[in-house]
């Protein structure tokens, strides 16, 4: 009996296969191998099959978390815009920008912000103090986040997740042209506008977006506070008027700026809360005690204290206040929202002498004719202010 060397099938005593056509060969060599049907299955160890899921299902979670990889925060693009369009009005928030691309969000914990001492407080001004000129600010790091947060929580009692979220916006404000000073890039980047913003609305500390603080006002958007503060070019020294204090944020990013800060809010509930956030921060910040501030209609400024090389309007008016161009000193800067409810125009107005005796106005146009909302400019009892036919304001 003989098998085929090729397929093995059971051959003839002579002669070729009949299957595959091999030669026939001895069964000496072959008589002992099994036919292909009696043959053994291959079997393999029963560990095997386990091992291999188990090194699969470790690779997938590998890929996954990547757990090796330090995590770098990305800084979202979607809030960029062309320079000086604007992001947020203190009323309505401008429509966003096509965003170019989204960052994941920060799954840290958010922190709670100090809440605001009561108070019994109404008086007409709290006490300037001496300010801590040349300031410790001009020593932070500004090119590296991990070493401003570093320097941010040796200067201060801000959290790692707000001081995240601030950089990540300081980022996206110079990408987009709202800050190119490093002095006012500083002071944002060290004022705690957590702080400011109020307790329900604490998430959206560093949006892009107008948020409501109570009252019927807001605290404006990031970028529009850093485009408005950018147009008046404050230097170290010049006296700056602000109308309309609501938060509290952007008087104290002024006083990162100048240690001559005025600020007047026209409702008494807001003015109250406002000054004890000041009082409570003065012992970390204690450049927010020399922001002199009183509760008053801001339509007629704060004759005592003029002239102003600064002045900042933070509410909607349909003119420039008579009395704010007066006490405008000469070469000041004013920024205001001019225009109806449905939409101002933020006017930078440099207040120019003439060689003859006399003023002339120079405006311009932040946003170069983007009409942004902002809370109205009211009078004490609520009505919007007027100009009478001798161009003196009236509270009507």
């Amino acid at each position: 009996m003989a098998f085929c060397p090729r397929c093995g099938f059971e051959l003839p005593s002579s002669g070729d296969c009949p299957v595959c056509g091999a030669s026939a060969r001895d069964d000496s060599a072959s008589k002992n191998r099994p036919r292909r049907s009696e043959r053994r299955p291959i079997r393999f160890p029963r560990i095997l099959f386990p091992a291999l899921i188990a090194i699969a299902a470790a690779a997938v979670v590998l890929l996954l978390l990547d757990p090796f990889k330090p995590k770098a925060p990305v800084v979202s693009t979607a809030d960029v815009s062309p320079a000086g369009a604007p992001q947020a009005s203190s009323g309505t928030p401008a429509s966003p920008a096509p965003a170019a691309s989204v960052a994941p969000a920060d799954s840290t914990q958010l922190a709670a912000a100090p809440e605001p001492a009561a108070s019994n407080q109404n008086t007409a001004a709290a006490g300037v103090t001496d300010s801590p000129w040349p300031k410790v600010l001009d020593t932070m790091p500004t090119t590296s986040k991990e070493a401003y947060i570093a320097w941010m929580q040796t200067h201060t009692d801000e959290t790692a997740h707000f001081l995240e979220l601030k950089w990540q916006r300081a980022q996206i404000l110079v990408a987009n042209k709202d800050i190119t000073s490093p002095s006012l890039l500083r002071a944002f980047l060290y004022t705690p506008r957590e702080y400011f913003v109020r307790t329900y609305n604490l998430k959206k500390a560093y949006d892009n977006t107008a948020i409501p603080i109570g009252y019927g006002q807001t605290i404006s958007g990031p970028h529009m506070v850093a485009n408005m503060t950018q147009s008046l070019d404050v230097q170290r020294g010049d006296r700056v008027l602000e109308i309309g204090t609501g938060s509290g944020y952007q008087s104290a990013l002024l006083s990162e700026l100048t240690d001559h800060v005025y600020t007047i809010e026209i409702v008494p509930q807001l003015y109250r809360e406002t000054d004890a956030i000041y009082t409570k921060l003065s012992a970390r910040y204690p450049e927010y005690n020399s922001i002199l501030r009183k509760n008053a209609d801001g339509y007629y400024g704060w004759a005592e204290h003029a002239p102003f090389q600064k002045i900042i309007v933070t509410a909607g008016i349909d003119h420039i206040p008579p009395d704010l161009l007066k006490q405008l000193a000469p070469d000041g800067v004013m920024v205001i929202p001019i225009g109806p409810p449905s939409g101002q125009t933020v006017l930078r107005i440099v207040k120019k002498p003439l060689a003859g005796g006399g003023f002339t106005f120079e405006r311009s146009d932040i946003y170069h004719g983007t009409k942004v909302i902002f809370v109205p400019f009211t009078s004490t009892e609520g009505a919007r202010h007027n100009v009478d036919t001798s161009g003196a304001g009236s509270g009507q």
